[in-house]
Formats: C-alpha cells, structure tokens, sequence
C-alpha cells in the first residue's frame, strides 16, 4: 500500500511541477486501484488537453490568427467554463483587431486626402504667387517709371514758370526802355518845336519814336497779360504734378512691398517659400500619422 502511495505522490509532483504527460501505471488488480488509477489519469488528461488547447488559442491569437478556438469537447465543468471565457475574450480581440485595422485604414486614408489637399493647395498657391509676383513686380516698375515721368514733368513745367518769370524780367526792362524813349521822343518834340522850320523833320521822326515805343509799351502789356496766364496754369501744374508724383511713389512703395510679401526678401520667406514649407512640413506629419 505504501508502493501505491507513493507512485501516486511522484505522478502529482510531475503534475504539479508541470510535467503532464506523467500517468499513474497499473497499480495491482483491485477494483479500487484500478478505480483510483483512471480517476487521476483522467483528471491529468484533462489538465493537459486543456493546457494545450488554451495554450494553443492564447498563441493564434498572439499572432493575429483569431479563428483558433478552444475545443470544448471533453470539457466539463470549470474547464469546460474557463475554455469557453478564453474563446469570449479571443473574439472580442478579434473585433478589437478588426475595429484597429478598420481605423488604421481610416487614419491613412485621412492622411492620404490631407496629403493631396495640401499638395493641390501649395501647388495653386505657388502658381498664384509666381502670378503675383510677376504682376506685382511689373506693376513696382510702371510706378517707378510714372514716378520718373512725373518728376520729369514737373522739372519741365518749372523750367517753363521760371522762363516765364525770366519774359517778365524782359518785358518789364522792355516798358522802361519804351517808357524812357518815350520822355526822349517827347523832349525831342519839344526842342524841334523850338527850332521851328529847321526842326520839322525831327519833330516827324521824334512822333515816330514815340509811337513806336507806345506800341511796344502795348504789345509788352499784352505780353505780360499771356506770361501771367502761363505762369498761373503752370504754378496749379505744378501743384498737380506734385500730388500725382506723392500718390504715385505712395503707390510704388505699395507695390514694392507687395513684391516683397510675394518673393520673399528681407529676411523674410515669400508665398512660394512658404508653400514649400507647408508642404514639406505636412508631409512629414502624414508619414508619421501612416507609421
């Protein structure tokens, strides 16, 4: 009896020491020992079967295969109920998995679509920033050159009021000498009067020197009535070249600005830089979010 005890009691430290493939060999050829003998070879058979088969489920799923279930048949009791929770929670990993994949799709489809809109994007903002960098800067060089013309003009229409001040200066030296030739043509009347006879041609050509210089004095007047006329449409010219030049290099300023906020310069990235760095940049976040 105490042989079959202890053949018993190595069969269990095998058992217990994880070695399930240990089965009690014939113990004598009572019914009880022969009863005793299947009773624990089945519960070792059970132990093993369910070992392996949850062994088996745990490394299918670990690998992705979740269609691996435990058999259940032959199963009983806690067995039976241990092997039918695993096979519940492979099949909620199952759906995890498949909810997993399904937003992993989604979140690569997502960065592919942001991928293209961004790109599509950058691209058009390119395109619209070489166009208005071109207009831009076409437009910076038609100001300068209205600025150039405008100061040109106001150079001419003050060249043309100082010569008209410089006409005046003329004319007025034109009515002094009209106006002292005028005393002389009269002092020359008086003394060809006083010579009578002999100073009767004098006193024709002494009328004639006076009427001459009465009509240059008119014709200066009249001269000088245009000049002042020229020099009032000059001097609101030149006011209006003035105002045109200001707004015009206002407007060149503007526009130069504009080419530099589309170009880049100054230290500072244009649009097209900017949408090559908007670019580079979502790039490498969609190629992390597919990773």
């Amino acid at each position: 009896m105490d042989e079959v005890l202890r053949v018993i009691a190595a069969v269990c430290d095998r058992a217990a020491a994880g070695d399930l493939e240990a089965r009690i060999p014939p113990l004598g050829e009572s019914a009880v020992a022969a009863e005793c003998r299947k009773a624990i070879n089945t519960m070792l058979d059970m132990s093993d079967a369910f070992v392996r088969e949850a062994g088996a489920a745990s490394a299918a799923a670990a690998e992705g295969r979740f269609h691996r279930r435990i058999l259940t048949r032959g199963l009983r009791g806690a067995y039976r109920d241990a092997a039918e929770q695993i096979s519940a929670s492979i099949e909620e990993m199952s759906r995890g998995a498949d909810r997993l994949a399904a937003a992993d799709a989604a979140r690569i489809a997502l960065a592919d679509e942001l991928e293209h809109a961004v790109l599509r994007v950058s691209e058009q903002v390119a395109t619209a920033a070489t166009e208005m960098g071109a207009s831009a800067n076409g437009l910076a060089d038609f100001a300068r050159a209205a600025v150039a013309e405008a100061e040109h003009g106001l150079e001419t229409v003050t060249s043309l009021r100082t010569a008209a001040d410089q006409i005046l200066s003329a004319v007025d030296l034109i009515n002094q000498v009209a106006k002292q030739t005028r005393l002389l043509a009269l002092n020359a009347t008086i003394e060809a009067a006083r010579a009578g006879k002999a100073g009767l041609g004098f006193s024709v050509v002494a009328g004639e020197v006076k009427s001459l210089a009465d009509k240059t004095s008119g014709s200066s007047g009249e001269i000088m009535g245009h000049v002042n006329k020229v020099q009032e449409v000059a001097a609101d010219a030149i006011a209006v070249l003035e105002k045109v030049t200001d707004s015009i290099r206002e407007m060149s300023g503007l526009t130069s600005g504009i080419a530099v906020a589309v170009d880049g310069g100054h230290g500072t990235d244009g649009l097209s830089q900017l949408a090559e760095v908007l670019r580079a940049e979502v790039s490498r976040f969609v190629n992390q979010a597919r990773n």
